[in-house]
């Protein structure tokens, strides 16, 4: 009885939160990249994955599909880092801050070779130079078996789309021939940045999107005990997120949230309460930052409300209680 309870105040608290945020109409959808540009910007939805597998969601989740983007980025990141190690995986990118736009050329240019974290496009792009495949069917093989592990379920590429990011990505391409010259990038520039693309451009809904940030705040487990990835990979996996994962606006979205975060220029942000679940909010209105409004919104909403900072460590056992 009071498990339900706590479900139906989850279910309360995200429902308030996305009729709330709807009435948000700042921002514009991301339109450097057309078929990002094309869709509705009103579209929102919300899901909440909690640890032992019951979930719950709310706005327009039976319609609402997009494309991962940099959520993905944890894909290749998770993938890697599971059969390669953080050893090596460490020395092909570091693991702090950035301070910079998530697209930012100046700062390979300025602060060295090796790309400063994960997250951005420059260490992303590194990334993908170094999974495994003779060509760019196999990396792409490699990355449908890995995201298929990390969501539950097979994923397809919008195809659409990644020929829209293949059309306009020249700010990559000149990233990668920038990460090229200074040794960073195993593979060509084209073979690179077809696999990049491929990676940013798989599709979900916003169910399917809250299945791995659940992973995470299990540390790797899923509600059934199952192992997916190691508790090491998961726990750095989440560091990351907590200091790299939304750019140059991390910061201030862990002091509002208290909740480690992946954002995506389609509008999506998957964010997760450590031993509690995974949360996926997708909104196309963005900000400068290239984060959802809205999304940024709702979390913020979400995390006071059911005190799901990660410096409240009281804050569960006190809301099942009541």
């Amino acid at each position: 009885m009071e498990r339900d309870k706590y479900i139906q105040q989850i279910q309360m608290i995200l429902n308030q939160a996305i009729e709330r945020a709807k009435h948000n109409q700042n921002g514009m959808p991301a339109n450097y990249i057309p078929e990002l540009a094309n869709v509705n910007p009103d579209l929102l939805s919300g899901s909440i994955l909690l640890s032992d597998g019951t979930q719950i969601s709310s706005g327009d989740y039976e319609q609402h599909t997009f494309t991962l983007q940099s959520v993905a980025k944890l894909i290749s990141l998770i993938g890697l880092m599971e059969e390669y190690g953080e050893e090596k995986i460490f020395s092909w990118i570091h693991a702090e801050s950035s301070g910079q736009p998530f697209s930012s050329i100046a700062q390979v240019d300025r602060y060295g070779a090796t790309p400063v974290n994960p997250m951005i496009n420059a260490g992303a792009i590194a990334l993908c130079s170094h999974i495994p495949g003779g060509d760019t069917q196999e990396r792409a093989q490699w990355l449908d078996s890995w995201a298929s592990k990390l969501f539950g379920k097979e994923l397809n590429v919008n195809g659409k789309v990644f020929a829209s990011e293949r059309a306009t990505g020249d700010r990559n391409r000149s990233i990668a021939y920038l990460l090229k010259s200074k040794g960073e990038l195993p593979l060509s520039v084209d073979d690179t940045l077809e696999t990049y693309f491929y990676l940013c451009s798989y599709e979900a809904d916003i169910q399917t999107a809250a299945y791995l940030p659940m992973i995470l705040a299990n540390g790797g487990l899923l509600p059934d005990g199952t192992r997916v990835i190691s508790e090491r990979t998961s726990n750095c996996v989440v560091s990351i997120m907590a200091t790299c994962g939304l750019y140059d606006e991390s910061g201030m979205h862990l002091v509002k949230t208290g909740m480690p975060s992946k954002s995506g220029v389609s509008g999506l942000i998957i964010s997760l309460s450590t031993g509690r679940g995974g949360i996926a909010i997708c909104s196309p209105r963005l900000n400068d930052k290239g984060g959802s409004i809205r999304g940024h919104e709702v979390l913020s909403h979400v995390s006071q409300a059911l005190d799901w900072h990660f410096a409240a460590p009281w804050g569960y056992l006190r809301i099942e209680s009541n």
